[in-house]
């Protein structure tokens, strides 16, 4: 769902540093490179998260809850974290890889 969300389509690998990895873009800015490995986290911790509240809380397994809560999270942190991160949450959910290109360091 999130690479779809982004634009992509992989076969992802099942080790978790290679699987990071794969999330290194090459040829673009710094803000842009920022960007694309905080939403990697942001999808990593929130399936974390998500587990968690599955295993220990009796919660149910959500995929669309998961997806949301990342994107809202990863929107959060590039509007704060980036000076030109300029861009609506609705912009966001529906172009983020053209929200990213706008970055600049």
């Amino acid at each position: 769902m999130c690479l779809e969300w982004l634009g992509f389509s992989s076969v992802l690998h099942r080790d978790a540093q290679m699987h990071f990895r794969m999330f290194n873009p090459i040829g673009f800015n710094h803000a842009f490179i920022r960007c694309w490995g905080g939403i990697w986290v942001g999808i990593v911790s929130e399936i974390w998260n998500h587990r968690n509240r599955v295993v220990f809380e009796n919660g149910q397994v959500d995929l669309v809850e998961v997806f949301t809560v990342e994107q809202r999270k990863t929107w959060s942190w590039v509007t704060v974290k980036e000076k030109l991160a300029n861009f609506s949450y609705s912009d966001w959910c529906l172009e983020p890889y053209c929200c990213m290109r706008y970055l600049k360091d």
